[in-house]
């Protein structure tokens, strides 16, 4: 891969234009600070420095460039960051050929590739598939967009297919398409449709595969890919590389279970649906929708199973600071059959009129509640653990009333019963982590900080101070040894950086720091030589040398002087 590559995309674009993407940033001093979209966090400690065209969050801990930034927040890797900002930047990457042997994660797309070309291909031969689709109402040019495909009813024959492009089994075998049986390497999916999952750039990376025709199966209706070095499904949802545009554009994401969901939401225009497959709504899914739109839409079937199913993704998302909505639609429906049906109109309008999910509980329960006194049973059972999660204490209050008010009961009531659900919380430990670091920053040592601000100039393209002359002052108030140490100790410390860009960023300022770190310095040298020369003036006094005492105590008092007009001066 061509350098020039690199360093092109970082002439385009800045830190802050990358990052304002994702991250509101304000300004702080000569930096810009916002919350940190790694990691829940209501005090913004996540710092941006155009300077230096990096970012460091002080919560918990990360920091680098715009393709650590993009490798982070999109979980890519280095070649997806690097597409990912070509694009943006407008830079047609360019490789080098012909030098050592190609990654490994490069092997498992190519043969993600070429599987997914083979099942799409299959699917122009296989009508009844095909026709099964269109009976779900899934147009031609949407079967198309979405690269659905068809695994053959045969043993191995995608294996097959595969090892004549020329890849080997072990890679086949770590893509997740193929796994061992008695008889030897066998294709995973086999009389299946198959949709392909896509990373945030739209590299394929695994597949979900839909039962067709051999309704006894016994590895179920739907199958996903295993885990693999690409595909780790708690940190992908389906759709979301289609989907993330659409969701910032319109403020909200649309949560389905289900692919077939998904496609026929983006079909009916719902382009800002993300979908599960297979597995709950994680913390990583949350961080990804998160960076677009805190407003979430979950859709699920009206049932006792629908809302036991979303229960854990609402709570979840509440937690994450999200406001949360459900699309309840008739029980024994899914958005597919909906829609499939040319209810799109009306699709559209429970979409629109979706309610917050505390709204929608007390509804349902109410409807089901056979007197008064079950219905408040089962608010307290099953509201108020979602109440309790909401983490804006305005919106918080606000349901407090509400709930209060359908119960018939005080404020306070429902505020004590509550109390009782906050014992059972468990901490993050984020508070904690964020506190220790602060605390590690306050009480550094004065060679540290004098070292570390060094650094910090000398990583900008103009420093505020002059470099050789302050490197002069720290050698002889440390040593050159000293001085060597520490720097070699504190040379990848990202930190400090930031506090000092955010408190220094004009030469007085800066100067003046400096002066006083080296008066702090220079007061611990005094205290030192001040307790020398009273241990040494003791002695002679024992020693009955007037000579040495008188020697000594001028020595003492001068000292004594100059550490008092030091503490005067400070």
């Amino acid at each position: 891969m061509a350098t020039g590559n690199v360093e092109q995309i970082k002439e385009r674009l800045s830190i802050e234009e990358v990052v304002g993407q994702y991250v509101e940033l304000k300004p702080a001093g000569s930096s810009l600070k916002g919350r940190c979209p790694f990691h829940p966090e209501k005090t913004p400690s996540f710092m941006v420095s155009p300077a230096r065209q990096t970012y460091h969050c002080f919560g918990c801990g990360v920091g680098g460039d715009i393709f650590t930034f993009i490798q982070e927040i999109e979980g890519l890797d280095f070649k997806g960051a690097l597409t990912l900002l070509a694009d943006k930047a407008g830079v047609t990457l360019m490789f080098e050929k012909g030098k050592g042997e190609k990654d490994t994660t490069d092997t498992l797309y190519a043969i993600l590739e070429a599987a997914t070309s083979f099942y799409e291909e299959a699917l122009t031969h296989t009508p009844r598939a095909q026709e099964y689709l269109v009976k779900r109402g899934l147009k031609d040019a949407t079967i198309h967009d979405f690269r659905i495909g068809f695994a053959p009813d045969a043993w191995d024959a995608l294996l097959t297919h595969l090892k004549e492009k020329g890849f080997t089994e072990k890679d086949i075998e770590s893509a997740g398409l193929i796994k061992a049986g008695g008889k030897g390497m066998y294709d995973r999916f086999r009389s299946r449709i198959m949709f392909p999952i896509t990373d945030s750039v739209g590299r394929v990376v695994a597949f979900t595969g839909r039962i067709f025709e051999k309704q006894d199966d016994p590895s179920g209706k739907y199958i996903n890919s295993p885990e693999t070095a690409l595909y780790h499904k708690s940190k992908i949802l389906y759709g979301y590389d289609r989907a993330r545009q659409a969701i910032r554009k319109r403020n909200f994401s649309v949560l389905v279970e289900g692919q077939m969901d998904l496609i026929a939401t983006h079909q009916a225009g719902y382009t800002n649906t993300v979908a599960l497959s297979g597995t709950a709504l994680t913390q990583e899914h949350l961080t990804l929708l998160g960076r677009m739109s805190q407003n979430l839409c979950i859709a699920l079937d009206a049932d006792t199973a629908g809302i036991k199913s979303a229960g854990k993704s609402a709570q979840a998302a509440l937690r994450a600071g999200f406001d949360v909505k459900i699309v309840a639609l008739p029980e024994g429906t899914d958005p597919a059959d909906m829609l499939a049906a040319g209810a799109v109109d009306t699709w559209k309008e429970q979409v629109r009129t979706a309610k917050h999910v505390i709204d929608f509980l007390l509804e349902y329960h109410r409807k089901q509640a056979k007197d008064d006194r079950t219905f408040k049973l089962s608010v307290q059972k099953e509201v108020l653990p979602y109440l309790h999660d909401i983490e804006n204490e305005i919106d918080k209050s606000h349901f407090i009333q509400r709930v209060a008010a359908q119960l018939c009961v005080s404020e306070e009531a429902v505020r004590q019963e509550l109390s009782k659900l906050k014992s059972a919380t468990p901490n993050t430990g984020i508070t904690s982590h964020a506190q220790s670091s602060k605390e590690k920053d306050t009480s550094r040592a004065a060679e540290e900080e004098l070292v570390l601000m060094y650094l910090w100039q000398e990583s900008l393209p103009k420093p505020l101070v002059d470099l050789q002359a302050l490197e002069k002052q720290i050698e002889e108030a440390l040593t050159p040894l000293g001085y060597q140490a520490l720097r070699e100790r504190l040379a990848k410390n990202r930190e400090a950086a930031f506090i000092f860009e955010a408190l220094y960023y004009d030469e007085e300022s800066m100067k003046h720091a400096i002066h006083e770190l080296l008066d702090r310095l220079t007061k611990k040298e005094l205290r030192k030589e001040v307790e020398a020369a009273s241990i040494a003036l003791r002695k002679a006094e024992s020693e009955g040398d007037e000579e040495q005492v008188a020697e000594y105590e001028q020595k003492y008092q001068a000292l004594l002087t100059r550490l008092r007009q030091l503490d005067n001066h400070l």
